[in-house]
Protein backbone atom coordinates (compact mmCIF):
# COMPACT_ATOMS: atom_id res chain seq x y z
CA UNK A 1 0.00 0.00 0.00
CA UNK A 2 2.85 2.70 0.93
CA UNK A 3 4.88 1.74 -2.04
CA UNK A 4 1.59 1.93 -4.56
CA UNK A 5 1.01 5.43 -3.12
CA UNK A 6 4.65 6.72 -3.70
CA UNK A 7 4.79 5.31 -7.20
CA UNK A 8 1.53 7.06 -7.57
CA UNK A 9 2.98 10.21 -6.32
CA UNK A 10 6.19 9.76 -8.61
CA UNK A 11 3.94 9.29 -11.79
CA UNK A 12 2.12 12.53 -10.96
CA UNK A 13 5.04 14.33 -10.70
CA UNK A 14 6.75 13.46 -13.82
CA UNK A 15 3.50 14.11 -15.45
CA UNK A 16 3.52 17.90 -14.20
CA UNK A 17 7.23 18.25 -14.31
CA UNK A 18 7.11 17.64 -18.61
CA UNK A 19 7.62 20.47 -20.55
CA UNK A 20 4.90 21.83 -22.49
CA UNK A 21 4.81 22.54 -26.34
CA UNK A 22 4.38 26.01 -28.19
CA UNK A 23 1.69 27.16 -30.46
CA UNK A 24 3.12 25.56 -34.09
CA UNK A 25 5.31 23.10 -32.68
CA UNK A 26 4.76 19.43 -34.04
CA UNK A 27 2.98 16.89 -31.78
CA UNK A 28 1.32 13.33 -31.57
CA UNK A 29 -1.74 12.53 -30.22
CA UNK A 30 -0.49 10.11 -28.13
CA UNK A 31 1.88 12.79 -26.32
CA UNK A 32 5.30 10.81 -27.40
CA UNK A 33 6.32 14.32 -28.38
CA UNK A 34 5.43 16.22 -25.41
CA UNK A 35 2.06 18.09 -24.53
CA UNK A 36 0.72 21.39 -25.94
CA UNK A 37 0.67 24.01 -23.98
CA UNK A 38 -3.25 24.47 -24.93
CA UNK A 39 -4.03 20.89 -24.46
CA UNK A 40 -4.65 20.74 -28.56
CA UNK A 41 -2.36 18.60 -31.05
CA UNK A 42 -4.38 18.74 -34.25
CA UNK A 43 -3.54 15.92 -35.87
CA UNK A 44 -5.02 13.54 -38.80
CA UNK A 45 -5.23 9.78 -39.27
CA UNK A 46 -2.86 9.77 -42.31
CA UNK A 47 -0.25 12.34 -41.16
CA UNK A 48 2.61 10.74 -38.30
CA UNK A 49 2.51 13.84 -36.45
CA UNK A 50 -0.04 16.88 -36.00
CA UNK A 51 1.17 20.52 -34.78
CA UNK A 52 -0.34 22.24 -31.30
CA UNK A 53 -2.81 25.03 -32.05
Amino acid sequence: MRFSFIAAFAFVGIALAQAKLPSGQPCNKDGNLGVCESGLCVQLPDQPQGKCQ
